[in-house]
């Protein structure tokens, strides 16, 4: 007979699985399939890395676009039935890769001490990153989400979610893939486009530094 503390503990962990978000599922079955395994301690809401793989080997990194070619935009909870569909535009998708670019620089090139590259070799990684989701709390300060000039305010300006996929550049196995949410802002403030933008360099800057971070850490492995 099985102790209640055995039970117990099977029960804990099947309920744990039972609650992985969306993203965090998504990167557990591309992982799993490709062999990967959870990264112990990660500084993401999901990570896992290629069992055995020497990363310590590889010094420079081919960085891929930011991918915002399939983000979904979820409605926002105060939304009207006959407001704008919140939507990024081609000045949105700049913005945005110029502050991913620009953290990635910071993080990973110079604090990182990675080289940036252009062409695979065996000691180089390629970085592919996609925005998953934007999930926004209020409508878009813009002339289509705000005809009438209104004044907006929330707490934060929503949530995002990011995955990034680092390969060999050579054999185009992936050795590590991670994905995370983070909170646009948490404090009570006007719903603007200068706030919000701030926020967004803020969550790139956060994702590029513990990207660094995570590399280190299973590089020590």
């Amino acid at each position: 007979m099985k102790s209640p503390i055995f039970i117990a503990v099977i029960a804990l962990s099947l309920s744990a699985c039972g609650y992985l978000k969306p993203h965090e599922k998504a990167t557990q079955n591309l992982s799993l399939q490709a062999g990967l395994v959870a990264v112990h301690k990660p500084h993401f809401d999901a990570s896992y890395v290629l069992p055995n793989a020497n990363l310590g080997q590889y010094k420079k990194i081919i960085l891929s676009d930011l991918d915002l070619s399939a983000t979904k935009i979820l409605k926002p909870a105060t939304s009207r039935p006959f407001d704008e569909p919140w939507e990024l535009n081609n000045d949105d998708k700049k913005y945005y890769q110029e502050k991913y670019a620009k953290a990635a620089q910071k993080y990973l090139f110079e604090d990182g001490g990675y080289a940036s590259a252009s062409t695979p070799a065996a000691d180089t990684l390629m970085l592919k990153t996609k925005i998953t989701d934007i999930a926004p709390l209020a409508s878009k300060d813009d002339l289509k989400g705000r005809p009438n000039l209104m004044v907006v305010y929330s707490e934060g300006f929503g949530r995002m979610t990011i995955a990034f996929e680092l390969y060999d550049s050579v054999s185009n196995k992936l050795v590590l893939a991670t994905s995370d949410e983070h909170d646009l802002g948490t404090f009570w403030e006007r719903n603007n486009r200068v706030q919000n933008n701030y926020q967004i360099k803020l969550a790139f800057d956060f994702w590029l530094k513990n990207l660094k971070d995570e590399l280190q850490q299973v590089a020590k492995k």
